[in-house]
Parts: structure tokens; C-alpha cells; sequence
């Protein structure tokens, strides 16, 4: 490359990946999840190029090393370098206190809705459209991590939506939605847009679908409807209270997890952590899958012979 363009080029490209990375540590607000996968893609090709220029001198015959074979090795070892970092989180929380399934209690603090101007917009919507709300749940207490999550159901009460409130994070997402219809055939339907890598198995007769791109509830819940209808089964409407559906759910999910492989017993929990080495892989191949491509991998369990 000319050295006159690589002079100039230099500095642009330095302060554009200072910026890519400012938006990933949150520093630099951005909401939508796409912006956020294409930064981190303008980020890892922005420190390959750096690389490339850096090292593009002239080896010991007088000739300048190719820039694309250093831009590759520069790209495969963002890479490594990453994948060492979420395997380094991914330990931490295998072996935390922090529970996979939380065990929510009901919430009379009064602190069920942050105000900020998404989440009230949301509560209009649901007052306009006739949705009523069930339940306000809570885990965890003031001295540490906590999650809210308040439940709401449509008038012929087949419909319940789950809306879990996200502390201040990077990703500058508030909410996520999670909208369940459980039919008489006790099939239920999940349809959600979370973007945490779970990376669990979910009961056989779940029919779930994650789309962590899609922010908007309106839009959600119509595609709910239409994976109801496609469904060609009866709606019943929910009887159990949204906390105690919760717990049938966490053991549930644990029993499926633990026959799948990707959880230890709790007996093993002190020594090798919660997850296997099975489910450790799975989160990390989410997190990679979520983070570049916004796609989560699939929650149907592998059959068990």
C-alpha cells in the first residue's frame, strides 16, 4: 500500500475503532441490536487493517509482507482473543451464585416499572389494547443484582406476556418481551425477543421462537398470533399465577437441561460448576451466534435413546 495512503488512512481508521469501541462498552449509546452487530463487525475488520498497515514493513530481502495474509492472521487472532474472553465469563458464571433459573417472589416494593420513556410507553400501549396485569415479580434484594419481570394478559386471558426490566447494560436494551398461549393439548407457544445467551434445552412440548432482533411488542405479538393460528390447536386461557408457573417452569427446565447434558447435578455444582462442558460450548456458540449474526441457537432438545 502507498505510504502517502497509509499516512492518511492511519489516524481515520485509529479513531474510528476507539469509537467501535466506545459503543461496545456502552460509553457510546446505541439501542438497536443491528447496530450493535455491526459495530462489532466494523471493529474486528477495523483491528485486522491496523495490524496489516502496522506490520506491513519490508522483510529482510527488501520485499513488504503481503497485507492480506497479516490482515487474516490479525482477523483469526481477534478470534482467539475474543472467544479466551467469553470463555473467561462464561467460567465465571458457571461457578457464581447467580441461579440460571431465578426464583422470583412477588414484588410489592412498588417499584415494578422503571420510569424511563420506553417502559411507560409500553404500560400505555398495554392499557390501550386491554391487556391487564397479572402479576409484578422480583428477584433479588437492594444490596445486589436485581431483575424485574411484571406479567399482563389480553382480554380472553390465552394471551400472557412476561416483560422483564434490564438493568443499565452496554446494550442500551430496557426490556425484553416473552409471550406465552398454552393449548389443550398442553403445547405451549413461546414466542420472546431475548438476546441473553441461555443456551438450554426447553421441554419437548414447547413450540418456542426467539427473535432477538425484533424490538417492537406490537410487532411481536402479532407474530405470536400467527404462530398460534398456525398451530391449529385450542387456546385455553391461563389458570396458574404467573409466579407459580414460573417455578413449574424452572424445574421443568432443569430436569430437561440435566437429561440433555448441559447441566451438572447439584452435587457436582462445587467442584465442576453448574454447567458441562456440553453447555458451556452451547453458551459459547450463542454468544458468538448473538453477538455477529443476532440469531440464537435452537432451544429443542436432542432426542435421549
Amino acid at each position: 500500500m502507498d505510504v502517502e495512503l497509509k499516512e492518511l488512512l492511519g489516524p481515520f481508521l485509529i479513531l474510528l475503532a476507539i469509537a467501535t469501541s466506545l459503543v461496545s462498552m456502552g460509553i457510546i449509546r446505541v439501542s438497536h441490536p443491528l447496530l450493535h452487530i455491526a459495530n462489532r463487525w466494523l471493529r474486528w475488520v477495523l483491528v485486522a487493517i491496523l495490524f496489516a498497515l502496522l506490520f506491513q514493513r519490508p522483510d529482510w530481502a527488501g520485499e513488504a509482507r503481503p497485507f492480506l495474509l497479516l490482515f487474516l492472521i490479525a482477523f483469526l487472532a481477534w478470534f482467539l482473543l475474543e472467544t479466551m474472553v467469553n470463555w473467561v465469563k462464561i467460567s465465571s458464571f458457571n461457578r457464581s451464585e447467580y441461579p440460571l433459573f431465578p426464583k422470583y417472589r412477588l414484588n410489592q416494593d412498588g417499584d415494578e416499572w422503571p420510569v424511563h420513556p420506553a417502559a411507560i410507553k409500553i404500560k400505555d400501549w398495554l392499557a390501550a389494547n386491554e391487556f391487564t396485569k397479572e402479576q409484578s415479580l422480583k428477584f433479588g434484594s437492594g444490596e445486589s443484582f436485581v431483575l424485574r419481570t411484571s406479567f399482563y394478559q389480553d382480554p380472553e386471558g390465552t394471551c400472557r406476556i412476561q416483560i422483564h426490566f434490564l438493568p443499565p447494560n452496554p446494550s442500551g436494551r430496557t426490556m425484553f418481551f416473552a409471550i406465552s398461549t398454552q393449548m389443550e393439548d398442553g403445547t405451549r407457544c413461546v414466542t420472546d425477543n431475548i438476546s441473553m445467551p441461555f443456551a438450554i434445552y426447553v421441554p419437548e412440548k414447547w413450540d418456542m421462537v426467539r427473535k432477538p432482533l425484533l424490538l417492537s411488542l406490537n410487532k411481536l405479538i402479532a407474530l405470536h398470533e400467527s404462530r398460534v393460528e398456525s398451530l391449529a390447536k385450542t387456546p385455553l386461557p391461563w389458570e396458574t399465577e404467573p409466579v407459580n408457573d414460573l417455578d413449574d417452569q424452572r424445574r421443568m427446565l432443569e430436569q430437561v437441561n440435566l437429561s440433555q447434558g448441559v447441566l451438572h447435578p447439584v452435587d457436582y455444582h462445587e467442584e465442576y460448576g453448574r454447567l458441562t462442558s456440553e453447555g458451556r460450548y452451547r453458551m459459547w456458540k450463542e454468544m458468538w451466534l448473538l453477538s455477529y449474526l443476532g440469531r440464537p441457537l435452537s432451544p429443542r432438545p436432542l432426542k435421549v435413546n
